[in-house]
């Protein structure tokens, strides 16, 4: 009996990856090429879209995470390396923004700390679920014992 041919897409570890990267560029861009930017008068609920995409972000990358946690395959160590990028691009921003490199207005020093928040939670998640739930390393050293 033979078996139905495997469909092989794109895997939730790759759209997370992919995610988390384009998160950290958008991010980047907009805090690069739209210095200073406040929202016009009467629109104050422009306030409320950096929480808003924090939190359908985060809620993404938690789904995404756990259903590379329930696969059977051994997860990649690019992935939880990659966690970090949101973060590192924050604290990248946010020295450039001392320095007076950038101009950031109020609107986008919540964003940047949003930014920089939802990071932290990515990555500590990430890493919570591969190492203590799932009980996985990461190690790149070839098993000793195997040879």
């Amino acid at each position: 009996m033979s078996r139905p041919a495997r469909r092989r897409g794109v895997s939730t570890e790759m759209v997370s990856i992919i995610l988390t990267l384009s998160v950290s560029v958008l991010a980047f861009l907009f805090f690069k090429y739209m210095p200073d930017y406040r929202p016009a008068e009467g629109q104050t609920w422009i306030w409320s879209l950096p929480g808003w995409f924090s939190l359908g972000y985060i809620t993404i990358q938690l789904w995404l995470l756990l259903d590379t946690a329930l696969r059977v395959r051994a997860a990649g160590v690019i992935g939880a390396v990659l966690a970090i990028a949101p973060v590192m691009t924050g604290i990248v921003i946010g020295v450039l923004w001392v320095i007076g490199y950038l101009q950031l207005s109020g609107f986008q020093l919540n964003a940047l700390a949003l930014l920089i928040a939802t990071g932290i939670v990515e990555f500590v998640s990430t890493l919570w679920v591969r190492h203590v739930l799932l009980q996985r390393g990461m190690t790149v050293v070839p098993d000793q014992d195997a040879a």
